[in-house]
């Protein structure tokens, strides 16, 4: 550049490259936020054509059974609807709900599929405890679920289980026969609660895995309970009907009086029956003087001399 002596731009080159520098900054603060713009929205088109895959796949699982594709998708389900479940009574009931699903998607499995009846069978006693033991406890408090309901399931899948003994493979049956003796234990738990309301004492206070275990305890009554430690107060004994009175005996008196008057007889002899009270003679009511008589009022008469001479006076009243 020394060489060639005065190298300096004129001013149109300077405002040339000036300007390409400027255009070069804006592409630069401009590229990345574009990239962002393109970026979200191929990220929204695959969330949203992740839901409507996860929806049509939610769909197509509802018959499901072990084994299949689709059965992952179906048993996920099944936990958002146990996230999404407002309150505990709620989720215990969709823990039966989904127990008595298990012995559904069974009954349909081949008779050959012992692992399958098995991992089904398993599942349906874990769903069935869980469910049970959150029924139990919630029962018992106010507002809760009824043990009638309860009672009801277990006899409901009592039936399945019975409908299902045919078809389960010899390696499964002892899958079986602890899914049998769980519902029986379930509806021995809500008939023993259900025995014990109406005691003062229903339940140990001590869960175990079924959840409210019922006392064994006499079944004292509740009304009883807050009474009982009260002491008796005797009822008075209805008093003895007393004598009637004396009749007062009326001793008679000779009044004076005139000379032509003859005197007063005597009075009878007073009988058995009772003498009737004597009523004194009447009270006249106290009279007030008489009020006095309102005099008519009488407006005073005024007069008017004459305003002027010659006219005659004007009189009021």
């Amino acid at each position: 550049m020394r060489s060639l002596g005065d190298a300096t731009p004129d001013a149109a080159a300077r405002d040339r490259i000036r300007s390409g520098i400027l255009n070069r900054l804006d592409e630069g603060q401009r590229g990345p936020s574009r990239r962002r713009r393109v970026l979200a929205e191929v990220l929204a088109a695959a969330v949203a054509l992740v839901i409507a895959l996860g929806g049509i796949g939610l769909l197509l699982s509802r018959n499901a059974l072990p084994g299949d594709a689709l059965y992952g998708v179906k048993r996920a389900g099944e936990t958002a609807e146990l996230g999404l479940a407002f309150g505990d009574s709620a989720k215990a009931q969709k823990h039966l709900e989904f127990a008595a699903n298990r012995l559904d998607e069974a009954k349909s499995l081949s008779q050959g599929d012992a692992e399958g009846y098995a991992a089904t069978l398993a599942d349906f006693r874990h769903e069935a405890t869980v469910g049970t033991s959150m029924f139990t406890v919630l029962a018992m408090q106010a507002g809760g679920p009824s043990l009638e309901q309860l009672s009801s399931w277990a006899a409901q899948q009592s039936v399945k289980l019975a409908s299902l003994r045919p078809s389960v493979p010899a390696a499964a049956t002892g899958e079986y026969t602890s899914s049998a003796e769980l519902v029986t234990s379930i509806s021995d738990r809500a008939q023993g609660l259900l025995d014990r309301l109406n005691c003062f004492e229903i339940t140990t206070g001590v869960p175990d895995g079924l959840g409210a275990v019922p006392s064994t305890s006499p079944c004292q009554p509740s009304s009883d309970a807050f009474t009982g430690g009260q002491p008796s107060v005797p009822v008075p004994a209805p008093a003895a009907p007393s004598s009637a009175p004396a009749a007062p005996v009326i001793t008679s008196t000779q009044a004076t009086v005139p000379s032509k008057a003859k005197p007063t007889e005597e009075l009878p002899p007073a009988s058995s029956s009772p003498t009737p009270t004597a009523v004194g003679p009447p009270i006249k009511a106290p009279t007030s003087e008489p009020l006095p008589t309102t005099v008519p009022w009488t407006p005073p008469v005024l007069s008017i001399p004459p305003l002027l001479p010659g006219l005659p006076g004007v009189g009021i009243g």
